[in-house]
């Protein structure tokens, strides 16, 4: 596993964590794709964070030509993308992919 996502893998698990701690109600799946895209040819991995009860995903891409920069695109099961954002590896964390999880996952 690449050293970008074994970290970034790292603070998927602890925001998840960190969120079934705080909405004990709300069941999410974590995924790693480190063959998956590289099959399809992109050189690419990716973790998703999935909540099946409402049809919701987060996909944060991690591009062997730009180790540095992390994509996390929002959206659904189906593959549809609703937004997506560009974040520096550097600035994130366990917190800041929790923060993105319940703001996209919480129905406010």
């Amino acid at each position: 596993m690449k050293s970008e996502l074994k970290i970034l893998s790292e603070f998927a698990a602890k925001a998840n964590d960190l969120f079934y701690s705080k909405f004990e109600h709300i069941d999410t799946i974590m995924g790693i794709m480190d063959k998956t895209l590289r099959n399809q040819g992109m050189k690419a991995d990716a973790i998703t964070i999935d909540c099946i009860t409402l049809d919701k995903k987060i996909v944060m891409l991690s591009y062997d030509d730009k180790p540095e920069l992390v994509d996390i695109a929002l959206g659904n099961k189906k593959g549809d993308i609703f937004s997506s954002s560009k974040h520096e590896l550097s600035r994130l964390s366990a917190v800041a992919i929790m923060d993105i999880m319940e703001e996209y996952f919480i129905v406010k």
